[in-house]
């Protein structure tokens, strides 16, 4: 690429010594390799004295002797190899960055891990919770892999450097007027206290050439593996990054060719940056490819009602976002065949890395496994995806306020260090049987937003693979939609109105789960009387009965008279025992257990 700049021909040499690896490189790899390497050669390009490729070719050490030392840098040197700032310059050595300006201070790990660090400090990161991050020209990268790549990549140019400084201080040398071999023969003469025949200026240009020397076997011996992974231990400090400087900006979204500003909607495109330290990526690129197909298949899934697809379409954009300004479950439900899996694994997919899966029971009591790692994973993300739970089942009301908040959760990934993080994703759970609620209180309905699929996909109107069809030819199409729907809801202050068919789905829903009003109205008889009363005991029994009976969950007797008490329902304690006020259990009940036959 020094030589050849970035143009096809570069390209096609590339591709044709990635052949030749063993096993062969996924193409993601060599992309990242290649983008790795443009940035090397825009890093040479800055510096003073550069020459295009177009006017590469004049050496300046055509003159160097045949020697063993003259090949290999003449090798280098055609195949463009060589420290940054040397491989395509003409003219004096002068005009150049010094040969030598990849050796450390010192030949320690400390002095190549300091190399590394200057040289590699931008795209290299280092954070405890996650490891190695590294820019591939895109997003930041975890990938401990891809650093040691870094330091390999190191020690190629610095071998080719040591190859340079010898050649410059061996010609150096031979432009004085002694030869090698006086050179040797006089550093014995002085360890021997003789006189050496040689200038003190002829002595130090032999010093500098041995020097060289000590450098390029320096370099030999750090690319053998334990010597790489000493430099990157020692390294970490230098380049250590707070986890949360990572996707810090939610108002970011990175594309495969672009970053956008979502507050400017479309118009927000602007070039990738290592400085926004973004570490996601959606899978396409904005556009309006299969735009009618997205909006036939919007029309379809939500029978055509243009109010709800434009609430859903803000409450897409709103999870496009990198913050939570809506804590909130989303919970789309309905029978299946109605478009809802379809719909979010469209937009699951488009959205690539900034999207995720979470295991459906963690999100439900029943789940006994340790979950601190699953929730690790949704780090950085803005889209979280629950799929269908199992009939029956109740929410973890616990674990959806951590979820679906904007307090920080606490997690692990497997063995690393623990760390927090504040949300950033909303959770979407899509399902046909609605879970069960057992909470009352505000603090978990609020954050409870149901959304109906009542569509029916049979017959002639099921499409085969229609998901499959949506992400591959309508990808751009979905991102632009996502997009103008994060603009449309930034644009109103992040308030998203409820549609009338949202609002329903979630009274209804929240009707099916008032488990105390259910038991109230089947067994209770509730008065105004202030001496209309029943016996705590009596009464909680009579709700255990009922529960068993309805084959419901049985709540603690604290929950139960909790409830009671927050349905304004006080208990009190008289010389016969403990009453509830305003309440009588009703005797004509035959479910009664209490019921005298």
């Amino acid at each position: 690429m020094l030589r050849f700049g970035e143009g096809e021909r570069a390209r096609q040499l590339f591709l044709k010594e990635a052949a030749r690896c063993r096993p062969p490189l996924p193409d993601r790899e060599l992309e990242s390799i290649w983008k790795s390497a443009c940035r090397f050669r825009e890093r040479v390009s800055s510096e003073e004295g550069y020459v295009n490729p177009e006017g590469y070719g004049k050496d300046d050490f055509e003159s160097v002797e045949d020697s063993a030392e003259g090949k290999e840098e003449q090798r280098d040197r055609n195949t463009g190899k060589g420290p940054p700032g040397h491989g395509n310059n003409q003219g004096s050595t002068a005009d150049r960055p010094s040969a030598g300006s990849l050796k450390p201070e010192d030949y320690t790990d400390l002095g190549q891990a300091r190399v590394l660090a200057r040289e590699y400090g931008e795209e290299l990161r280092y954070s405890p919770a996650f490891d190695y991050m590294r820019y591939d020209g895109t997003q930041w990268r975890e990938s401990g892999e891809l650093a040691v790549g870094a330091e390999v990549e190191l020690t190629d140019l610095q071998l080719a450097d040591a190859d340079l400084l010898m050649s410059k201080t061996r010609r150096a040398l031979l432009d004085s007027g002694a030869t090698m071999e006086e050179a040797a023969e006089a550093v014995r003469k002085r360890k021997k206290g003789m006189k050496t025949g040689l200038s003190e200026r002829q002595m130090k240009l032999y010093e500098d050439y041995l020097d060289a020397k000590t450098y390029q076997s320096f370099v030999l011996d750090r690319r053998n593996w334990k010597y790489l992974k000493a430099a990157l231990d020692t390294c970490r400090p230098l380049v250590q990054i707070d986890v949360h400087d990572f996707d810090r900006n939610e108002f970011l979204l990175n594309t495969p060719s672009a970053t956008y500003d979502l507050r400017k909607g479309l118009a927000g495109k602007r070039e990738h940056r290592p400085g926004d330290f973004i570490t996601k990526s959606t899978a396409v690129d904005p556009g309006e490819q299969g735009k009618e197909l997205w909006l036939d298949a919007l029309d379809k899934i939500f029978l055509g009602d243009q109010e709800l697809i434009d609430y859903v379409q803000r409450v897409v954009g709103l999870a496009a976002v990198g913050k939570v300004y809506v804590e909130a479950l989303i919970i789309s439900y309905g029978a299946g065949r109605n478009g809802k899996s379809t719909f979010w694994n469209t937009i699951l997919h488009v959205l690539g890395s900034y999207s995720g899966r979470l295991s459906a029971d963690t999100l439900t009591v029943g789940c006994r496994r340790n979950i601190k790692p699953e929730l690790a994973e949704v780090f950085g993300k803005r889209l979280v995806i629950a799929a269908e739970l199992e009939e029956g089942q109740r929410l973890n009301t616990s674990i959806i306020k951590q979820l679906c908040s904007t307090d920080d959760l606490f997690v692990e990934k497997k063995y690393k260090a623990p760390f927090s993080f504040t949300p950033t994703h909303t959770v979407i759970l899509y399902t046909n049987h609605l879970p069960r609620v057992g909470a009352t209180d505000d603090g978990i309905w609020r954050r409870l937003i149901v959304i109906p699929f009542r569509a029916k996909f049979e017959g002639k109107s099921d499409t085969k693979n229609y998901g499959d069809q949506l992400q591959l030819k309508a990808g751009p199409a979905v991102l632009s939609w996502i997009i103008e729907g994060a603009k449309k809801v930034i644009d109103s202050g992040f308030r998203i109105s409820e549609p009338e068919t949202v609002r329903d789905s979630i009274s209804e829903y929240r009707e099916q789960n008032d488990w105390l009003t259910q038991f109230l109205t089947e067994c209770c008889d509730i008065t105004d009387d202030p001496l209309d009363e029943a016996p705590s005991g009596q009464l909680y029994q009579t709700y255990r009965e009922n529960s068993l009976k309805m084959g419901e969950y049985t709540r603690s007797t604290a929950d139960f008279y909790a409830a009671l008490e927050n349905k304004g329902f006080v208990k009190h304690r008289t010389g016969n025992g403990r009453f509830i006020r305003g309440l009588q259990i009703r005797q004509d009940d035959s479910s009664n257990p209490f019921l005298s036959s």
